[in-house]
């Protein structure tokens, strides 16, 4: 599980669609451009819920492990589209995060 981080507050949603969201979001900023995204999340009450947020050339957004104990969140088909729409009008070869083992951008050495 991850916390995503953003301008309103923080997401918790599982690590595969948290790199799915952090690579669309490198993405639209490298093309100057926004859009949104629709994620699955756990709710502060541990009940699932979503989340919608706008992306892209202007956010800042942090993702971060999470200590939460629950069952990893798995959406396949939102994962899939996210990572889809992260290389529309690019080439793939060319595209840097890979969400991919331990060389992903990790920032649990921040106290959030």
């Amino acid at each position: 599980m991850k916390r995503i981080f953003h301008l309103g507050g923080s997401v918790v949603t599982g690590s595969e669609i948290a790199d799915a969201v952090m690579h669309y979001a490198q993405s639209l900023s490298g093309r100057s451009q926004i859009g949104t995204v629709d994620i699955p999340i756990i709710t502060d009450t541990g009940e699932q819920g979503r989340a919608q947020f706008l992306i892209g050339a202007s956010s800042q957004l942090v993702s971060v492990t999470s200590g939460s104990i629950l069952c990893e969140l798995v959406e396949a088909a939102t994962t899939d589209d996210l990572r889809r729409r992260a290389l529309v009008g690019t080439n793939a070869s060319m595209v840097g995060w890979t969400g991919d083992g331990f060389e992903s951008p990790q920032f649990d050495e921040f106290d959030y």
